[in-house]
């Protein structure tokens, strides 16, 4: 049988695919309109981290929700033009915050976070960079409240899955990280989680080993996909063929399946993020959640990087980035901070589906064609994962994990 596929999208979840399927021995085309990493795997806090599989749209949100509305929240802003256009997607979304859904994204996603860690280390090793790893865990700090319930509905999970928690006082806190300013009450370790120094860098060298070992990438804009006479036709910038297609475009996703005659019900969730010299000799040895200022601050080879929260807005609207610049004198008040390096600020766009799952799955009316997209906040460390357990669905062995529930039916429906 030949043995030659396209992946369409050269993020984490693209390069990881990409990366499996030739170590089962095929011959992959990877391409992207830019460099591999460059667009939502370049921005987030670098964290690899197995206790990430309670969904944002937990059964919690609507405590939080009067206050969102507000649209002043560093948590959480929106565009209203934007909510209207996708009120469909924002229905479902807030559908699924109920405990049941939760309970299940959560143990769906359980089989993604607890598996990424292993999958990352074993592309590190082969593409030598495991000295990007730090395995000091995620700190999560509080300012004003007594810190993490280990009997909460979140302790209670992490209990349930295993996930290492150390409950912090203020003390504590200062021992692990000594260059904070002495504002924290209380906190947590979760001991389970990693780092990375520079994701965008991260998954270029994944690509780079990629390359060294026999695959093709290619960097060309491609507009419009359709399939005709058993052969996808890839048009753009230039016009490609492919027998089998895999698309992992991340929040271009969508539109790479409309000419498919797919509509999916993808959403956006765009994120900021600026990176800031320390002071002196100040050192931040692990990312930190500063959880009621509302913003991650995570140690990166830019700097220092700050990382701002939800927004919910056009994919490709112009920057407003007023929940970064809310939270930065808050970085100052925690962190001694010098001042903005030379970086720009950067703006990226998290796919969402309404249930907080992505999408790992063939696509259903056309045989040779396959899908993963929409993982939210843990695109950047369940890539790897999410790519082995694509490439044994593609080549016919049995998937490490069920993938019941990363079916491609609940968000992908035929167009009429």
């Amino acid at each position: 049988m030949e043995r030659s596929i396209t992946v369409l999208g050269a993020g984490s979840v693209g390069v990881g695919t990409a990366l499996h399927l030739q170590q089962r021995g095929w011959q992959v085309t990877l391409i992207d309109k830019a460099k591999p990493a460059s667009e939502t795997s370049f921005g987030n806090a670098g964290v690899i981290n197995a206790s990430s599989f309670i969904p944002y749209n937990n059964h919690h949100l609507w405590k939080s929700l009067p206050h969102y509305l507000l649209n002043n929240t560093p948590q959480v802003r929106y565009s209203w033009a934007h909510v209207v256009k996708e009120f469909p997607w924002l229905l479902q979304f807030l559908k699924h915050a109920n405990k049941k859904a939760t309970l299940e994204t959560s143990a769906a996603l359980n089989q993604l976070c607890a598996g990424a860690l292993d999958e990352h280390r074993a592309l590190m090793q082969r593409a030598g960079n495991m000295h990007r790893l730090s395995e000091r865990g995620w700190l999560k700090v509080f300012r004003t409240t007594e810190g993490f319930d280990t009997n909460g509905f979140d302790g209670s999970l992490y209990k349930q899955y295993g996930i290492g928690v150390e409950a912090l006082s203020a003390d504590e806190v200062y021992d692990l990280e000594p260059s904070l300013n002495r504002i924290f009450r209380a906190g947590f370790l979760l001991t389970d989680s990693a780092q990375v120094n520079n994701p965008g860098e991260l998954i270029k060298e994944y690509a780079q080993q990629f390359v060294a070992d026999g695959g093709t990438l290619l960097q060309t804009n491609i507009n419009t996909v359709t399939h005709k006479n058993d052969q996808f036709i890839l048009e753009g910038e230039q016009t490609l063929h492919a027998t089998r297609l895999v698309i992992t475009a991340g929040p271009w996703s969508a539109d790479v399946l409309q000419p498919l005659g797919y509509k999916v019900l993808l959403g956006v969730e765009r994120g900021y993020h600026q990176h800031f010299h320390p002071q002196g000799d100040a050192v931040l040895n692990r990312t930190l959640h500063d959880v009621d200022a509302g913003y991650i601050m995570a140690p990166m080879e830019a700097g220092i990087r700050i990382t701002s929260g939800v927004e919910l807005a056009q994919r490709d609207a112009p920057s407003t980035p007023k929940q970064l610049k809310q939270v930065i004198p808050r970085a100052y008040e925690a962190f001694p901070l010098e001042g903005p390096t030379k970086d720009p600020i950067w703006r990226g766009a998290r796919p969402t589906l309404p249930d907080s799952r992505p999408i790992i799955d063939k696509a259903p009316a056309h045989e040779k064609c396959w899908m993963a997209f929409g993982h939210q906040h843990i695109g950047l460390m369940s890539g790897p994962i999410t790519g082995k357990l694509l490439a044994q669905l593609i080549s016919g062995e049995k998937t490490d994990i069920d993938l019941t529930p990363f079916r491609a039916s609940r968000w992908v429906k035929l167009r009429s």
